[in-house]
């Protein structure tokens, strides 16, 4: 990649005129030149940008106080100069590059440990209850679960169910209804916002026995989660005989990444400039004494 970078910069600084007198750019420096190409070209790679273009270039040499003049004059001395190489040069630029790679590596991996350690610290389980039967008419009120004062981020649900399926209606006469007037229950999980609408809305039709598992975002406008065991899809409908099971319901908070950073550095990180008495109403002692 450092050679092809070469070329490049060497094609494109060819076609730069000039009238100064020109200079000889020092190894040193030209390694530099070729360590800041290669990573504008690394980086207008990333962003889709063209590099077709002198200038690309000239503010990066400017920089260091030269003129695509000098960077060519510099290039087409290497020829007449038996002492120098090129490639020793290019292998100076690629030990700076690895030299930056450790160290954003680094930095990298002590922001993640940062981000992963203030997630952790600030994680938690908010709600949670190993069973809860619905057995009769009376115990329906059961059928929501709900838990509030949420924060910005996200929140796990997890249950497990059973349920028995009502026996099919059929009309005085004995004769089944039709499909369509048959009881079919569905569970959900939603949130339910500040103004009262809904969103994030999960459903599905109730199975004999399942395992439910939803991670729901939440934001500044969100209430509560709402999990809904069951309640008929037709609104018209109602449970007559009901048979639910629900078992192992735990609700875990996850904070925003950018909070939990936040808050971590509050938690850890006291720093004061002035002493908390500088900050209340008591009378100065040395001033009483004065008086």
């Amino acid at each position: 990649m450092i050679k092809k970078t070469v070329f490049l910069i060497v094609a494109l600084l060819t076609l730069a005129t000039g009238c100064s007198r020109k200079q000889v750019i020092p190894d040193d420096t030209l390694a530099e030149i070729f360590r800041d190409a290669y990573l504008t070209n690394a980086y207008l790679g990333i962003k889709h940008m063209p590099l077709d273009s002198i200038e690309v270039y000239e503010p990066m040499l400017k920089h260091y106080g030269y003129t695509p003049a000098d960077f060519r004059y510099t290039i087409g001395n290497f020829s007449r100069r038996k002492s120098a190489q090129l490639g020793s040069v290019l292998r100076k630029a690629e030990e700076q590059l690895s030299a930056l790679a450790s160290e954003y590596e680094k930095k990298v991996t002590v922001l993640d440990t940062i981000r992963n350690v203030a997630i952790r610290s600030l994680s938690r389980t908010v709600a949670q209850d190993s069973l809860i039967e619905i057995k009769k008419l009376a115990d329906t009120a059961k059928l929501k679960y709900v838990v509030e004062n949420l924060m910005p981020g996200s929140y796990s649900v997890r249950y497990s169910y059973k349920y028995t399926k009502e026996e099919p209606r059929r009309n005085k006469k004995g004769k089944l209804l039709s499909p369509t007037d048959q009881l079919t229950l569905r569970g959900a999980v939603y949130v339910e916002t500040n103004s009262g609408s809904t969103k994030n809305n999960y459903s599905y039709n109730l199975r004999e026995r399942e395992s439910i598992r939803r991670t729901i975002p939440t934001d500044t406008a969100s209430s509560k989660i709402v999990i809904a065991f069951a309640k008929p899809a037709d609104a018209r409908h109602k449970i007559r005989k009901p048979d639910i099971t629900v078992s192992d319901i735990v609700v875990s908070y996850t904070p925003d990444e950018t909070m939990a950073i936040d808050s971590l550095f509050k938690k850890y990180v006291d720093i004061k400039i002035f002493d908390d008495v500088f900050f209340t109403d008591k009378a100065d002692s040395l001033a009483s004494a004065a008086n």
